[in-house]
């Protein structure tokens, strides 16, 4: 006999179809089987879009907080701006990889890292370079000098870039600028 009943309740549910979510409230829509659709319940619901910003992949994000140590790779995540001061929590930074985002100034704060070397911010939208936006005012006050800077694939003009901006790179041929779409 209990057997029985457990064969029943198993046919029972293997008849019915899997859950398919399409909205929010869907948990709250009587069973489709009973014959009574969701529209004659409420109205149907508009898609949702997310509720804010998207935390990058691996990283843990807290209020303004994003925090990928040991990842230091925040490419292709539709980044348009970074904060004045948001580097100065990274202070041995060495890598800053913000290419293929949608950055419209050199992020600020980078002329005070001590350590950075490499700054990749290829393919971004970046019309203006500023003669201090890698390098403090002065020369040699940078402890480490840049081995590589990517502008390439920005808006910006090369030729009205002023030649002292890239003072605290460590050789010429690191900086890659041009080839604009």
């Amino acid at each position: 006999m209990k057997a029985t009943i457990i064969f029943l309740l198993l046919a029972q549910v293997s008849w019915a179809g899997p859950f398919q979510q399409r909205g929010l409230f869907d948990f709250m829509l009587e069973d489709e089987a009973s014959g009574i659709g969701p529209e004659e319940h409420a109205p149907e619901l508009p898609e949702l879009e997310p509720l804010g910003p998207v935390c990058p992949f691996r990283c843990q994000c807290h209020l303004r907080v994003v925090q990928c140590s040991d990842l230091l790779g925040l490419s292709f995540n539709s980044i348009s701006s970074v904060d004045n001061g948001s580097l100065a929590n990274t202070p041995h930074l060495r890598e800053l990889h913000l290419d293929n985002n949608k950055l419209t100034k050199v992020p600020g704060g980078l002329a005070e890292h001590k350590y950075i070397q490499v700054v990749y911010l290829h393919n971004n939208n970046i019309s203006v370079v500023g003669t201090n936006d890698f390098c403090p005012p002065g020369y040699n006050t940078k402890k480490a000098s840049y081995s590589g800077v990517s502008l390439f694939s920005n808006p910006v003009q090369y030729w009205e870039i002023q030649p002292s901006t890239f003072r605290c790179v460590y050789v010429r041929s690191a900086i890659q600028l041009g080839n604009y779409k």
